[in-house]
């Protein structure tokens, strides 16, 4: 996965691929197509193109667009079952029926189909176990809205969700490794946002 991806569908499971090093080798190599992660009855898409990830898919309710906007306190449960009532008469998508009931504005719409997006993607961080496989496929245009997402944050993000300690000292490092900066200009980055105690830890690395 780390030099790139050769054939047209690649597939395993999480016990032996890290999330990360997955996202990592779609983006270096630079294809386009979809990335299916399952877990018993639970199917969530990711969109790549190009070897970025532009937009995702799930199937679970609580990664519905209004269910993410409650949790991150941009709707109330009011306003979320008024826009549920009108998707069943209209037909329309929520994040338009919000725009027309003024729960939202339409320059935030973008804000909110983003943050869907990420959060969807966040949470496979914290799967241990489940299938995946990418499809070097044409994208579906009228289903994939394009976004601009950053990999580098998501995957630091993702990394920085995930609490079994013990995950992490068996799949990312050594507990007795002298960490260094990377001379590879693969390893680098041009997109990542760090928070004060992360530029402080960072800075620590000698």
């Amino acid at each position: 996965l780390m030099v790139g991806i050769e054939r047209l569908s690649i597939f395993g499971n999480l016990k032996h691929y890290p999330l990360s090093d997955i996202f990592l080798g779609l983006q270096r190599s630079e294809k386009t197509g979809i990335l299916e992660m399952k877990n018993g009855p639970v199917l969530k898409r990711i969109y790549i193109k190009n070897g970025d990830m532009i937009f995702a898919t799930s199937n679970q309710e609580e990664d519905r667009l209004g269910e993410v906007l409650v949790k991150a306190g941009k709707l109330t449960l009011e306003q979320y079952y008024q826009s549920i009532e009108s998707m069943k008469k209209t037909g329309k998508r929520q994040g338009a029926v919000l725009v027309e009931l003024g729960y939202l504005k339409p320059k935030d719409l973008i804000w909110a189909v983003t943050h869907q997006v990420e959060e969807i993607i966040l949470s496979l961080f914290q799967w241990e176990d489940g299938e995946f496989e990418f499809k070097e496929v044409p994208l579906p245009s009228e289903e994939v809205i394009t976004l601009k997402l950053s990999a580098a944050n998501l995957v630091f993000r993702g990394v920085k969700r995930i609490d079994n300690f013990t995950y992490l000292k068996d799949g990312f490092f050594l507990m007795d490794a002298i960490l260094d900066y990377s001379a590879d200009p693969m390893d680098l980055f041009q997109d990542i946002r760090l928070e004060e105690k992360d530029k402080d830890i960072l800075f620590l690395i000698d």
